[in-house]
């Protein structure tokens, strides 16, 4: 695993020098930090574009299932199956039919987007540490494994960021196409409609209980999913695919849930506008992992989906926190980062790469 230990320590080098290179003056300073940022987004890119299968538990599938696309690229597409991405890989065998290249491309869409949303999310402020926090909590889980998702929650997530930005044709364009990569986004467009036309949602009285009346809601929620009547949908509630229940007091909820009503009690009345949707949508993850409890493809899949706005709240109080509590804070944050990867670490094997392999 030591391959992932140097992942996670390239990714902590940039938490440490970012703000202090970036925002620094010199411009020999600023230069370092550019080149440092250039370096990382190109090694993280390769890191998964050039894994061999196996790594992940996704990878053949992927390639059985862009195998068959060769042969039924129109029944595919007129199922419904994710055109984006299908349509990618359709244009990139146009140019070579090496796998290696596709997956390359795949990262490369899907970080750069991430890393985009970090750098918009507080205008150029605290990239380092939102990179450390982002790419420990769902690289490995999204680039390596989840790819499809990975792509489209980075270009959704974005979209919401540039409509703050008034860059709103843009925002329309990059939400579209998210959801041709995966329509599990679906619900960051529809929760954040939902946010812009009730404007009782941005007080915070009314945040305080978004999380609590999912409690109530669960037992509800089985049978709301089967009236939608998905084929999509029901392979994962009739039993056909193999699902658990998740215990709604895991740790990584818990953390959430009181980072969420500390930022409530403490930092709410000194955020801005577009702060205010990172606490927004990090209760409706909160919510959405109790009110599918039952579930755990749900649970984890719709967290996960909400997962850049999440992670953003956590940024908050390091923000907005008094000088002699940011550092304890920013080590909080560190060390929570390192318990995002190391439990991520579970789902992947050795790493090895094609690369690697010629030179052994």
């Amino acid at each position: 695993m030591s391959y992932y230990i140097l992942l996670f320590l390239v990714l902590l080098i940039y938490a440490y020098i970012y703000d202090g290179f970036v925002f620094n003056e010199n411009i020999s300073y600023v230069r370092i930090g550019k080149l440092y940022t250039y370096l990382l987004l190109l090694f993280v890119i390769f890191f998964t574009g050039l894994r061999i299968p196996g790594i992940d538990h996704d990878y053949n599938t992927y390639i059985s299932w862009l195998s068959g696309d060769k042969k039924n690229f129109i029944a595919y597409i007129l199922q419904g199956k994710d055109i984006g991405f299908l349509s990618l890989y359709k244009l990139v065998t146009f140019l070579s039919n090496n796998l290696a290249l596709f997956f390359i491309i795949i990262a490369a869409i899907s970080v750069i987007a991430k890393y985009t949303f970090c750098k918009l999310a507080f205008d150029n402020k605290f990239v380092g540490i939102l990179v450390l926090l982002v790419f420990s909590r769902l690289y490995l889980t999204q680039e390596f494994t989840q790819v499809r998702v990975a792509i489209a929650m980075g270009i959704a997530s974005c979209a919401v960021l540039y409509w703050y930005n008034n860059k709103k044709k843009i925002s329309i364009v990059l939400m579209l196409t998210g959801l041709t990569f995966h329509l599990s986004v679906i619900i960051i467009p529809l929760f954040f409609i939902i946010y812009n036309y009730c404007s009782f949602l941005k007080k915070r009285y009314v945040l305080f209980f978004i999380p609590l009346i999912a409690y109530f809601l669960s037992p509800l929620c089985i049978e709301a999913m089967h009236l939608i009547g998905s084929g999509r949908i029901e392979v994962y509630i009739d039993g056909s695919y193999h699902t658990t229940k998740l215990s709604v007091f895991s740790t990584y909820y818990l953390i959430r849930l009181f980072i969420f009503y500390f930022i409530l009690a403490f930092v709410f009345n000194d955020i801005n506008e577009k702060e205010k949707i990172f606490v927004y949508f990090l209760a409706c993850s909160l919510f959405l992992q109790v009110i599918f409890s039952w579930n755990d493809v749900f649970s984890l899949r719709f967290t996960e989906v909400l997962g850049l706005f999440d992670l953003s709240a956590l940024i908050l109080p390091l923000k907005y926190l008094s000088r002699k509590f940011k550092l304890v804070y920013f080590l909080f944050i560190v060390l929570f980062s390192f318990v995002f990867f190391y439990s991520s670490l579970k789902i992947v094997q050795p790493y090895d790469n094609y690369i690697m392999l010629m030179l052994k």
